[in-house]
């Protein structure tokens, strides 16, 4: 069967919607028929393609790579751009996870906000990818293995190639007398897919003929069914997110059945750009967030995230957001600070709420509770302890730590996004700066 190229080129401008393209060019045969592909169809909606490649420098030929890469898209009359990465982290994720995690990296960093990345998976890659999945246990997710299309790292990748053979990419650079990189350390067998495909694939293949083609298709069944997961995990959080601050009410969650829960974690972890966790953790949530006692605040943490509970909430959030904040700041007029936690203070000139403008004439002193502080809120007769008041407004514990304060003196006139102190607040009509959290949410307070 030969490769057909008018049906590539239609799924990647289908898939690009007129957005420009940028090829991840390795010089290897799969990304080079790609390439070739690109640049002879001449297809009006591709005027924009260009082609960019990583330059690892975990090979003494890489240099000489990077060469061949630019004179071959030189030839084909395609911008080229070689981009050198610095490999870390080898020996904690090892040499394959740590040159991905820079390549896409990179491409990230370089990719154009209207552009797309298209990448030269194939039909073997996919198959590869399901088994390496299926040996790691992993669910539906997972054994969907690549999408056509997907979003990752801030970039919308395009994989054109994924019901394409590798026979029918090598007869295709046959046929046109391309001329390719073969990278050596694709014989290292020391790596998990290079022993899949040397040693164990063609065994397999041996016996069972149609194996990458069937495997492909089963990839694709489980991406339908991740897509169904999706769909009931929606419906979940619509029902178990009862506040406005998009936390979930553990009351509903523990109302669905078990294997409802896991899928609601899951889809919640995913959709908010996290690494998932292991089967292990997320049980962990289960047994030791989700059913604790309403008076508790238990933690579960893996990697840079953290799942919380305060009450009947249900927290997800990177651990940055509970880490010690800096020093106070004092500063004149409505400044913009970027705070320890990786939130950003803003300014909003209103009318009748806020700080008034008469206040940020002279110098406001910024920092985080130290214990004992008191406010008299705008409208309120008495002060109250702000330790009161955090109750009040269902703050949760790790949170109330890293909430800026303002004081003029030693007096406290605002909490961000909670309240003003009376004398310091706009008055109604009155013009008003209201500081915010960018990132964060302003709860709707009496």
């Amino acid at each position: 069967m030969a490769l057909n190229p008018q049906k590539i080129i239609t799924d990647i401008t289908t898939l690009a919607a007129g957005r420009s393209v940028c090829l991840a060019y390795s010089g290897g045969v799969d990304s080079h028929v790609l390439l070739h592909l690109l640049a002879t169809t001449h297809h009006p909606q591709l005027a924009q393609v260009r082609a960019v490649h990583i330059n690892h420098g975990l090979n003494k030929a890489a240099a000489q790579w990077a060469q061949h890469c630019a004179e071959v898209a030189n030839k084909l009359d395609i911008p080229f751009k070689n981009i050198d990465v610095d490999v870390q982290d080898i020996d904690e994720l090892g040499m394959e996870a740590a040159a991905r995690k820079a390549r896409y990296q990179a491409l990230s960093n370089e990719l154009l906000p209207d552009e797309v990345l298209v990448t030269a998976q194939h039909q073997h890659d996919q198959a590869e990818t399901l088994l390496l999945q299926l040996f790691r246990g992993a669910g539906p997710l997972g054994l969907s293995a690549m999408w056509p299309e997907s979003q990752s790292h801030g970039m919308t990748i395009i994989r054109p190639l994924l019901d394409v053979s590798k026979h029918e990419i090598v007869h295709y650079a046959e046929l046109h007398q391309l001329d390719w990189i073969d990278d050596p350390s694709n014989q290292d067998t020391e790596i998990n897919r290079n022993y899949l495909r040397q040693t164990l694939w063609p065994l397999l293949q041996e016996r069972w003929p149609s194996l990458e083609k069937t495997i492909a298709r089963s990839a694709a069944h489980c991406q339908e069914t991740s897509l169904l997961l999706a769909q009931l995990a929606e419906q979940d959080r619509a029902q178990c997110q009862l506040q406005k601050d998009g936390h979930l009410s553990i009351a509903a969650v523990k109302q669905l059945p078990a294997e409802r829960q896991r899928n609601l974690l899951r889809f919640m972890i995913e959709t908010a750009g996290y690494e998932l966790p292991s089967t292990a953790i997320l049980q962990r949530i289960i047994e030791d967030v989700i059913s604790a006692a309403e008076d508790k605040t238990p933690i579960v943490r893996w990697s840079n995230v953290e799942v919380r509970r305060y009450r009947d909430d249900l927290y997800l959030q990177t651990s940055k957001h509970s880490e010690p904040p800096q020093a106070e700041v004092t500063f004149t007029g409505p400044a913009e600070l970027v705070l320890s936690n990786g939130c950003m203070l803003k300014w909003q000139l209103t009318s009748g709420d806020g700080l008034k403008t008469s206040v940020l004439n002279g110098d406001v002193i910024m920092r985080y509770r130290q214990g004992g502080e008191k406010i008299r809120l705008r409208g309120h007769s008495q002060h109250k302890s702000l330790k009161q008041l955090f109750q009040e407004w269902s703050v949760p514990p790790w949170k109330r730590s890293i909430i800026p304060l303002f004081f003029v003196g030693t007096e406290l006139v605002a909490v961000v996004g909670y309240g003003y102190a009376e004398h310091y607040a706009a008055e109604t009509g009155e013009k008003g700066w209201l500081p915010y959290l960018a990132g964060d949410f302003r709860p709707d307070l009496d």
